[in-house]
């Protein structure tokens, strides 16, 4: 049986453009580099021309017609930007932060690839396998520093030193059901929604809380963009008309 057979393509591309139109408005309004996403200082007028680019392409991106080419441009900037991060990881392979940094810059370069060529099986494939390790990394550097992501959860919600063990095991879940393609579209629908959900009650409340922190910006922007990511998994599996199960292919 099919579960979440709803596009969620369109709804992923719309949230990836609203975070990469975040960005683009941090980067102008702070005039400073990408926390975490742009590992490196930045002269003023690369700052805006690296935003402008972000911008526009998020704005590029809102129509279905220009949204494979505006995707093409991405991909090749987020691949340059990777590669950015790559002398980072190989002086301190043991930091994580690090590795968060660079597989969210992945998993942005996987959603464009996927925009870019929805129709191409191998990019299918590449980008489900890439998504599914960011997000497996992601559930374990929760379960790492179990302490600051629980200082995340806002202080009503019961329960706050659980939570960040709950919400690792799901990202760990969802990305383990994308490496191996078993009930992948389910998995990537479900993260999905954790991700906004997360929008709501943690990133938005901190960002009205301390509304001139430029980390804030850049977190919630990045919660936008990283929801576009696994919805726009799903939506370009759905297309493909790829079961759920590997067997029933």
């Amino acid at each position: 049986m099919r579960q979440f057979d709803v596009n969620l393509g369109t709804p992923g591309r719309l949230m990836l453009a609203a975070g990469l139109i975040g960005f683009g408005f941090v980067g102008w309004y702070f005039d400073h580099a990408l926390d975490g996403l742009e590992p490196f200082e930045l002269q003023p007028a690369a700052v805006w021309l690296n935003s402008g680019v972000l911008l526009l392409g998020g704005i590029g991106l809102i129509w279905g017609r220009t949204a494979p080419k505006v995707a093409l441009v991405l991909w090749i900037l987020l691949t340059l930007l990777f590669f950015v991060h790559t002398p980072g990881l190989v002086a301190e392979p043991d930091n994580a932060t690090r590795w968060v940094s660079a597989l969210e810059v992945l998993g942005l370069l996987a959603a464009g690839m996927l925009i870019a060529a929805p129709d191409r099986a191998d990019c299918r494939l590449v980008g489900r396998l890439v998504v599914g390790v960011m997000l497996i990394v992601f559930g374990a550097v929760h379960w790492m520093y179990v302490e600051a992501i629980a200082g995340m959860i806002p202080g009503w919600m019961p329960g706050r030193a659980l939570w960040p063990w709950v919400t690792g095991a799901a990202n760990i879940a969802a990305g383990l059901a994308l490496v191996s393609g078993v009930q992948a579209r389910t998995a990537a629908a479900l993260c999905g929604v954790m991700f906004a959900s997360w929008i709501v009650l943690v990133h938005l409340p901190r960002l009205l809380a301390s509304p001139g922190d430029r980390s804030e910006w850049v977190a919630c922007a990045l919660a936008f963009a990283l929801t576009g990511v696994v919805w726009t998994v799903h939506g370009a599996l759905s297309q493909s008309g790829e079961d759920l199960h590997p067997s029933a292919r």
